[in-house]
């Protein structure tokens, strides 16, 4: 790898997220859980509350509509999760847990909160909040996107990109 590419912020945000997925899709796969290790935030949306649209996930989670109905319909193939149209509005689907793998979403969901303390010791370890630090830094960037701050710190990109005053 060269200098550059050891640097580049994404890259190493992508290589930590990668890495933290291999080993979370490992510990479930040696504990005999199933579930693909991405797949975890709606299981635990639907464990802690049973019946939700997809609207209703991708607000919990933060994905994407489009991407959590792609994951529900994965996860309704494997069966962990089944659908039904909700009994509040007939036009919605609402999407509960299986009974079917309820044992196994409940292990994979104590896991999950068992790594949330791993993550915890971890961040004593290297000195750094990492749960809130990337809360600011998601926070600061709904805030000032990149393009605005990279245009405010570099000027020849607000001609270069294009950037209009509503961008800021």
């Amino acid at each position: 790898m060269n200098a550059l590419s050891e640097n580049l912020f994404g890259l190493k945000m992508r290589r930590v997220s990668d890495l933290i997925g291999e080993q979370g899709r490992e510990a479930f796969w040696r504990s005999g859980i199933g579930l693909d290790a991405k797949l975890t935030s709606l299981v635990i949306a639907l464990y802690e509350k049973d019946e939700q649209s997809s609207s209703d996930l991708a607000a919990f989670t933060g994905l994407s509509r489009q991407l959590v109905e792609s994951r529900l319909k994965t996860l309704e193939a494997e069966s962990y999760v089944k659908s039904a149209v909700s009994k509040k509005d007939a036009r919605k689907r609402v999407f509960s847990l299986s009974g079917r793998k309820r044992a196994e979403v409940k292990e994979a969901v104590q896991m999950m909160r068992d790594f949330e303390k791993v993550y915890d010791a971890l961040w004593r370890e290297i000195g750094v909040d990492m749960s809130d630090t990337v809360l600011k830094l998601e926070r600061a960037l709904h805030a000032k996107p990149l393009l605005a701050r990279l245009c405010q710190q570099f000027p020849q990109y607000q001609q270069d990109l294009k950037v209009s005053g509503n961008d800021r």
